[in-house]
């Protein structure tokens, strides 16, 4: 450990990479290269490097001003705040219902269960709920490592032996991406907005790194927490562009489509590694696949009703007379009971209800990102602290095409 220093400081990145490695990339990316090929790498790629700045201020402003980037919202006044607590509680039950219909897809593979799936994913989000009571931070710091590194394994495997897989192609050209057509776009909008996971995930990155303090109240050195975060950044992206790699190879011009049902979309994922790799991989990847899932669950359970407490307490005078880990286990059942009532609603299609929430996630994020953006160059960070010139640029950059995106969606979709 003392000639690797920075090995101490690793987990708030591998609890990030842990929350993105989900939806955005085993659903989302994976379809991706199945119906368009490599058509749409470059968008993964241009998704992830708009986006850096505003998941960055999460680490950079905690390390500097030793706060929450909730205290940054709050510095702007209390609209940013409202915008953020808005936007949470909008979306929060959407988000961790679908989560946990992928996840409940692949456990139902994994044991060879026949239920409801509304009834899977309560048992899944009880057994969260369990999981958060005993281990708390922890458990899952501990947890995401090994989960990370499994999977990243055995995508990276399977990506490499899909180019010499030999799947048979259609003797016609496969679909390509046309700006002008209205199912392209909105896939576009689903693929990239959760890549690589919603923006507000900034603010759980702040959280995360604050809880890694030591017991004398240090945060780690400003050197070794951007090293974290850009670990993990750069870890997901690269997992991005595997399983989109993966889908093209295996799936893209040969006839085969992914299921909109979660148990059969599971399989059909699964089934992707096993041809490139071999049978005899099934079962660990399998299991891999439904451990990153469950941690992407369990990340955004706890993510999700930490950072909304933390917000409402900052909104609401009465409920700072509430303790704070009260208020928490209070979010933790509203999330926990909204999903399970969401489900109930989307149990028979998990693709329309992962385009839903990602489509919602996608329209949202303009928003965020300017709030961001004037965080990370705001009063509260120094000037020499402050990003490079090349980072306004690509910040603002970011913005307006997110802005300028999303207008075009909405305007191609209902006028």
């Amino acid at each position: 450990m003392k000639r690797f220093p920075f090995l101490a400081y690793l987990g708030p990145g591998l609890l990030y990479a842990g929350a993105a490695v989900g939806v955005s990339h085993l659903v989302q990316s994976t379809r991706a290269g199945a119906v368009y090929g490599y058509g749409l790498l470059a968008v993964v790629l241009f998704a992830n490097l708009i986006k850096y700045p505003f998941f960055v201020v999460g680490t950079k402003y905690t390390i500097v001003t030793g706060k929450s980037l909730l205290d940054g919202y709050e510095s702007l006044g209390k609209l940013p705040l409202w915008i953020f607590f808005g936007i949470s509680v909008g979306t929060m039950c959407i988000i961790v219902a679908t989560v946990t219909l992928v996840t409940s897809g692949l456990f139902s593979n994994l044991l060879g269960l026949t239920m409801e799936p509304w009834l899977l994913c309560s048992i899944i989000l009880v057994f969260c709920f369990l999981l958060l009571a005993i281990g708390k931070f922890q458990a899952l710091d501990g947890l995401m490592k090994w989960i990370v590194v499994l999977l990243t394994i055995a995508t990276i495997l399977a990506m490499v032996l899909s180019f010499y897989s030999g799947i048979p192609k259609l003797p016609t050209e496969g679909k390509s991406f046309s700006i002008s057509d209205l199912g392209d776009v909105a896939f576009l909008i689903a693929l990239m907005g959760w890549m690589p996971i919603p923006i507000e995930a900034a603010v759980w990155q702040s959280d995360w790194t604050l809880a890694k303090k030591t017991p004398d109240g240090k945060l780690p050195p400003m050197k070794y927490a951007l090293l974290d975060f850009n670990i993990g950044y750069i870890g997901t992206t690269l997992l991005a562009v595997c399983f989109l790699a993966l889908g093209s190879n295996m799936m893209y011009n040969t006839g085969m489509e992914f299921s909109a049902q979660a148990v059969e979309f599971a399989s059909q994922l699964v089934n992707l590694y096993t041809t490139a790799i071999g049978t005899w991989s099934y079962p660990i990847i399998l299991v891999a696949a439904f451990f990153t899932m469950f941690s992407t669950t369990l990340t955004c359970f706890d993510a999700y009703p930490r950072v909304v407490s933390n917000a409402s307490r900052r909104l609401f005078a009465n409920l700072k007379k509430v303790p704070s880990e009260n208020l928490y286990w209070y979010w933790i059942l509203i999330v926990g009971f909204g999903s399970i009532l969401l489900l109930l609603f989307f149990r028979t299609n998990m693709k329309s209800l992962v385009d839903f929430a990602t489509t919602i996630s996608f329209l949202n994020a303009p928003v965020l990102a300017l709030i961001h953006h004037l965080i990370l160059f705001g009063k509260e960070i120094p000037k020499e602290e402050r990003p490079k010139p090349w980072m306004n640029l690509l910040s603002w950059f970011g913005i307006l095409f997110l802005f300028g995106f999303s207008i075009y969606y909405l305007n191609i979709t209902f006028f």
